[in-house]
């Protein structure tokens, strides 16, 4: 292609997207190659803000995924601020979305506060949009979060868990105080946000809750929750604590817990807290269901034979 106007470039770009075998990455490759760099970004412009073509569009970001630039980054904030409503172009949203954590810069945080906090917004733009702001990690996202995680007319369950991740990966012990709020409504009883207090479990990792007495009490409170992957999930999180009563809280578990997976997850985590076979011997000496004491034979062959090799 001979060198041209930008409008020529722009014409020939839409003219060939309308080809059945349109090679898109190959036509930037080739306007890349024999035009200013000027030229080549305003090529991808113009194809983000004018193209009303799915396919093409999903394959000018995976082109930019595959050809990582700094200086594209403002062309892909503008794209997923972007008034594309109809629920065609979501993914493709959503796979722009997920690039920014990449470029490891802030000045996509504000495109990604308005795509959290706006209520038109498609709930799987929302959740991609949390996810990118842990990610990246800017305390300034710490409040929309936060608003959003305990924002009780928030309907869809899998956007609050998406909050309390991000939230979570953001490590601004603030947050402690969130999760507290949250185990404390009443809208964490609904069987639809059953799996967000296991997220808040696992957002707990992030933090030393051996220096935080809320957090603490938090764990504590869900050893004894009615749900048994809670109580699981708590006992990861002491599992990967520094905590120094880490041991005797899941010891209590063990013996107490009156859900036999519950009980198998407690003994894996007294093994892995102090690496002593010890414990799983003592259950199968010791007054424990017979399904506990199997399960312990189990990981004892599995060690021997892992030993051997």
């Amino acid at each position: 292609m001979e060198d041209s106007s930008l409008e020529n470039l722009f014409s020939y770009i839409d003219g060939k997207s309308e080809e059945t075998n349109f090679d898109l990455a190959f036509e930037l490759d080739e306007i890349k190659t024999k035009h200013s760099y000027i030229k080549f970004y305003n090529c991808l412009k113009h194809i983000l803000e004018k193209s009303n073509d799915t396919k093409t569009l999903d394959k000018l970001i995976r082109y930019l995924a595959l050809n990582f630039d700094k200086r594209n980054l403002p062309l892909l904030i503008d794209f997923i601020l972007r008034p594309l409503n109809d629920n065609s172009f979501v993914n493709i949203k959503v796979m722009a979305i997920k690039m920014l954590p990449k470029y490891n810069d802030t000045s996509s945080v504000q495109a990604l506060l308005f795509c959290l906090n706006d209520k038109n917004s498609n709930y799987k733009i929302k959740l991609a949009s949390a996810e990118a702001l842990g990610k990246i990690g800017d305390i300034n996202a710490f409040e929309s979060l936060g608003r959003i995680a305990t924002d009780e007319n928030e309907e869809s369950a899998y956007i609050k868990e998406s909050a309390v991740t991000a939230l979570g990966m953001l490590g601004d012990d603030r947050a402690i105080d969130v999760f507290s709020s949250i185990m404390n409504t009443k809208q964490i009883f609904k069987s639809k946000f059953s799996f967000l207090k296991e997220k808040i479990m696992e957002a707990m990792n992030k933090f030393d809750i051996s220096k935080n007495k809320k957090a603490l009490d938090i764990i504590k409170k869900s050893l004894f929750d009615m749900n048994p992957s809670v109580r699981i999930s708590a006992v990861e999180t002491l599992m990967n604590s520094d905590l120094t009563e880490s041991y005797d809280l899941i010891f209590g578990v063990l013996k107490f817990d009156n859900d036999i997976e519950v009980r198998k997850n407690a003994l894996v985590a007294l093994y892995n807290i102090k690496n002593d076979i010890t414990v799983l011997y003592d259950v199968i000496k010791g007054e424990y269901p017979d399904e506990l004491k199997e399960y312990s034979k189990e990981i004892i062959k599995e060690l021997e034979e892992n030993n051997e090799e």
